[in-house]
């Protein structure tokens, strides 16, 4: 999310659009409740509260039932997490009939968020910050076991070109997990913060390396799935880096809230290690990531 200062105040907002169209397509309620606690989760990882939800639903032809069904569908799923999160829709927009070559798009109900941060100086960052600093997840336990994750995830549309699978999402789980990262960051144990989503774990850790310029050692090998260990896409799961003297208190924070929490590695080197699968140069993914549509352009 992007924080920004309040002229002449304490306060910050955060904002943040989400949505992902394979999963609304896969299950659209589920798919549309997921893109508000995305939205949200992006709010928190920086520290800052959800306080509203604003909309853009983008769908194929509604003369069609397929896409009544997409539509109607997906207001019950925006409905049902806004509701869960206790925040409001306050806007919101249409676009239909959204074709390609005579096909519908996949469903695309597009989710704005804001946040309040009550004192703008406690907000966290993605990129990883310091040497030794351990590598910490948040949420739903199943790190190195999420077959289920893989629905509807980038890695099966990119490698396997397919679009399958049947995405959940634990509200309430995710409720409490994003609320103990933002006391976490209010409490000064937090060092960097992102949200595990598209791409997985191994995404969400090259980017946090990437953007903070130094590499990071997973500990555990992923095993024998570790497509799915690495890429799967379960919900409720967020990353935080937290200075070694931090870890018993975060851990003390997550308990009491009922918040499954693993010590996954460390940030340190100048390569992305997990365990004795990948060690990939640090320098080969920052120019892959930053590099990556013109490398695809020349291919």
């Amino acid at each position: 999310a992007a924080v920004l200062r309040l002229k002449g105040s304490k306060r910050g907002i955060a904002l943040s659009t989400d949505c992902n169209g394979r999963i609304c397509y896969l299950d659209p309620e589920v798919g549309t409740a997921i893109a508000v606690a995305e939205a949200c989760r992006n709010l928190s990882v920086t520290g800052a509260l959800p306080v509203a939800l604003t909309d853009g639903l983008n769908f194929g032809n509604p003369e069609t039932d397929d896409v009544q069904y997409q539509l109607t569908e997906s207001i019950a799923g925006m409905t049902r997490a806004a509701e869960a999160f206790d925040i409001p829709i306050v806007s919101g927009n249409a676009s239909m009939y959204n074709q390609s070559m005579g096909a519908d798009i996949f469903p695309t109900p597009t989710i704005g968020s804001l946040g309040l941060l009550e004192d703008v100086e406690k907000h966290a960052t993605a990129g990883f910050k310091t040497e030794g600093d351990a590598i910490v997840l948040l949420g739903t336990d199943s790190t190195w076991d999420d077959i289920q994750g893989l629905a509807g995830s980038e890695y099966l549309d990119y490698v396997h070109s397919k679009v399958e699978g049947h995405p959940s999402i634990d509200l309430d789980l995710e409720i409490r997990t994003q609320a103990v990262c933002r006391e976490a960051i209010e409490a000064g144990l937090v060092a960097s913060g992102h949200d595990v989503s598209d791409g997985g774990v191994a995404v969400a850790i090259a980017e946090s390396a990437i953007i903070g310029g130094i590499g990071a050692v997973i500990d555990e090998s992923p095993g024998d799935r570790w497509d799915a260990a690495m890429f799967g896409e379960s919900q409720s799961r967020i990353m935080l880096s937290v200075p070694a003297e931090n870890v018993a208190k975060l851990e003390a924070m997550a308990a009491s809230s009922n918040v499954p929490m693993t010590v996954i590695g460390a940030v340190g080197g100048s390569s992305l290690t997990f365990g004795d699968a990948i060690s990939l140069p640090l320098a080969d993914a920052d120019d892959a990531w930053k590099n990556g549509f013109t490398l695809a352009t020349s291919d």
